[in-house]
């Protein structure tokens, strides 16, 4: 599974890139795609423009399996919604980190105020989880 070194991660397993000092891009993990068969429908409930805070459930994963919440890391205004994935999830399965992004946001505070996992720490959750 190929985990990222320059990204941080929540328990949720989604992924926080930091584009500058207060604009970040969020997704969900190769871990979490890797779950499902197929990813059905991305539903994205944030707008551009929305405040959103960090455990706010901003949209929903639609699978073969079910449903799966998808639940903010940080807190701040919504800058862009990656609509290429709303169009087509297959987007995400084929390259979560990059093309597959979920949204760009302005954090409103500090990164080191939202508990987010490093790499490292990040890993051994996931063996954790085996």
């Amino acid at each position: 599974m190929n985990i990222p070194k320059n990204l941080l991660f929540s328990e949720d397993h989604i992924w926080v890139y930091l584009k500058s000092d207060n604009i970040a891009r969020i997704g969900i993990t190769e871990f979490l795609t890797s779950e499902d068969e197929e990813i059905r429908e991305i539903i994205l409930d944030a707008e551009e423009g929305t405040e959103i805070e960090a455990g706010d459930i901003i949209g929903e994963i639609e699978t073969s399996d079910g449903t799966v919440e998808i639940i903010s890391p940080i807190s701040g205004k919504v800058l862009k919604i990656n609509q290429d994935v709303i169009d087509d999830p297959k987007i995400i399965i084929e390259d979560p980190y990059k093309e597959g992004w979920l949204m760009e946001i302005e954090i409103s505070k500090s990164i080191e105020s939202f508990s987010l996992l490093s790499y490292k720490e990040y890993k051994e959750m996931l063996q954790d989880e085996k």
